[in-house]
């Protein structure tokens, strides 16, 4: 086997966590020194225990395939790309201990170095300036064509990616479990969505369970992947500020997303600013000199649909009734308004009913 099989066949060793696959690989100079060491070798150099040494003999005399096992995922819908493969994204050889393997469902061809990528992370527990944030960004991205990179978590991550794949645009989840879980379970539809339009990626084998320690190795690899990255809102102890330090020792830019002093929310992506990183008011900020295509011109409203628009601009977010009482509206034109501006992408109405611009329509319609 060359060595590009050999990581293959190890990345599914059972009971051999990835990172203490890479710490073996890093003691022995290589995944084939590894490979050919005796058990003595592994206890002694590896400081791996005894019963984890004769389960790891045992997978080697086992007779694994490189070849069987990529047969049995591709089955699963699940591709393997090996350290050395010519498809192994290029920004992750950055990292200190890239991955031996990556897992990966859907469009692989988004992992490659010449795509735009960019990073949009944040706090589980965002508020609805968070949300507006970063729909915004990852609109904006998704009119680009940059790759949205994110953990498909609850809050910023999980709104980032739907914002993307509500604009067409393309997007990559790093999970920290096995590629075949989902997790959380109430992102099923997320994580379908993304797996049949854009990217699923881990590092872990199938049937990996979550484990807390996986997601600050998760949170590597998204910095790993994007060009840039940008805190929307995090906590002081947030995940997303991980990323963000990851990134920073990789020497990719970081932005972040200033929030109210007062906003418990907002005290680590302000912090994060205190301490050097650039600030994020704009989304064309980011985004310049980034674009892979030319930006979708300004579209015109039509005029019976103004008073609707204008209204909503003021008011949002707002249910139908409100808005047509508060503006002082017919009701049924007011339905028949949002229709048509949800069917044209202008609207997004969210599982309370209540309706709101999208962010890439804010500044982009005209009279």
């Amino acid at each position: 086997m060359n060595e590009e099989e050999l990581a293959v066949v190890w990345s599914l060793c059972p009971g051999l966590p990835p990172s203490t696959l890479r710490r073996l690989v890093n003691a022995f100079g290589g995944i084939r020194a590894f490979h050919e060491a005796d058990v003595a070798a592994w206890i002694e150099v590896g400081r791996v225990d005894a019963a984890q040494a004769t389960r790891m003999d045992a997978w080697r005399r086992s007779g694994a395939s490189a070849s069987r096992i990529r047969q049995r995922l591709e089955h699963q819908g699940i591709a393997v790309i090996a350290r050395g493969d010519e498809a192994y994204p290029a920004r992750l050889l950055d990292l200190q201990e890239p991955p031996m393997a990556l897992y990966v469902r859907g469009r692989a061809d988004l992992l490659a170095s010449e795509r735009s990528a960019v990073g949009i992370v944040g706090t589980r527990r965002m508020t609805s300036y968070g949300m507006e944030a970063a729909r915004w960004i990852a609109v904006e991205a998704a009119r680009r064509n940059v790759v949205v990179v994110s953990g498909l978590a609850i809050g910023i991550d999980a709104t980032a990616h739907a914002a993307a794949l509500e604009m067409g645009g393309p997007t990559v989840a790093v999970l920290g479990c096995g590629i075949d879980r989902c997790y959380p379970p109430s992102h099923r539809r997320l994580y379908d969505a993304v797996a049949s339009n854009g990217a699923l990626v881990s590092e872990y084998p199938p049937g990996t369970p979550v484990r807390k320690y996986h997601f600050p190795e998760r949170n590597r690899l998204i910095a790993g992947l994007s060009e840039a990255v940008v805190v929307v809102q995090a906590g002081e102890k947030s995940g997303a500020l991980i990323t963000a330090h990851f990134a920073l020792d990789l020497g990719r830019d970081v932005y972040a997303v200033p929030g109210p002093i007062t906003s418990r929310a907002s005290r680590g992506v302000n912090r994060l600013l205190f301490d050097g990183a650039t600030p994020l008011v704009d989304p064309n900020d980011l985004f310049h000199g980034h674009a892979d295509v030319e930006v979708a011109a300004e579209r015109s409203l039509p005029a019976h649909l103004e008073p609707c628009y204008r209204a909503l601009e003021r008011h949002q977010p707002v249910r139908a009734g409100e808005l047509a009482a508060l503006a002082q509206l017919d009701l049924g034109y007011v339905f028949g308004a949002l229709l048509e501006l949800e069917l044209s992408r202008v609207v997004t109405r969210h599982p309370d009913g209540t309706y709101h611009l999208l962010p890439s329509n804010m500044h982009g319609v005209r009279e």
